[in-house]
């Protein structure tokens, strides 16, 4: 497919032409001509919705945090804005590489010295439930869904049960990707997540995620030493 790029109030828009009638469904949720059943996000700098556009739901997401930290600024400098890079990256794969996760079907961005400070982003609405722990019943399956992510160039960077969605036909999604900066350093943060908090263990982690452990341990003593 192709990603078709416009400016729509100061945004860069950026849409899948398969999907180009959300683009009208992302002007219209910009101006508030719609809106949807709010969800919980955790921030007040972000706000998710279900919106229902003809006869089909959507989830429509706006961002407005900014990490104050040089590190993060500097990874967005490297790497560039994050959802107009995931949403190429999702457009290049197969169906079946990408069944893995949600769909990201149109992005609205704002940046300043390549650093993205407000954006709104519509993805696929996934039917089904969290789960509600991450245990020996479905190890093997998180894991699975966490390999095939990685597979396909991608990663999570933010594991925990609720961002994983068990659908009505019993297959296990991951949404909410939070990758943004360095993709090798975020899959290896997934590796470390799974490992320290679930005890599930992927082989073959590879330099970057050695590095990370390392760092990790580093950290770890200086905050003993400082008696913290």
């Amino acid at each position: 497919m192709t990603i078709s790029k416009t400016h729509v109030k100061g945004y860069t828009v950026y849409c899948k032409e398969a999907e180009s009638d959300l683009q009208v469904l992302m002007e219209k949720y910009i101006n508030n001509e719609v809106s949807g059943k709010p969800l919980s996000s955790g921030n007040p700098m972000r706000s998710v919705e279900i919106v229902e556009y003809k006869s089909q739901k959507f989830i429509i997401k706006n961002d407005r945090e900014r990490d104050p930290r040089l590190e993060k600024k500097l990874q967005d400098f490297i790497s560039g804005p994050f959802y107009s890079r995931l949403i190429k990256i999702l457009d290049r794969l197969s169906p079946e590489a990408r069944a893995c996760t949600a769909d990201l079907y149109c992005v609205a961005e704002k940046t300043r010295f390549r650093q993205c400070y407000d954006v709104y982003t519509i993805h696929e609405y996934i039917d089904g439930e969290p789960l509600r722990s991450i245990d020996a019943t479905n190890a093997d399956e998180v894991k699975a869904c966490v390999l095939q992510l990685h597979r396909a160039g991608l990663a999570s960077n933010d594991i925990h049960p609720g961002n994983f969605i068990r659908t009505p036909g019993g297959a296990l999604r991951i949404i909410d990707l939070s990758c943004k900066g360095n993709m090798k350093i975020c899959q290896a943060n997934d590796i470390l997540a799974l490992h320290r908090k679930y005890n599930i263990n992927i082989a073959s982690q590879g330099v970057t995620y050695n590095f990370i452990v390392l760092k990790e341990k580093f950290r770890q003593l200086s905050r003993k030493l400082r008696g913290k």
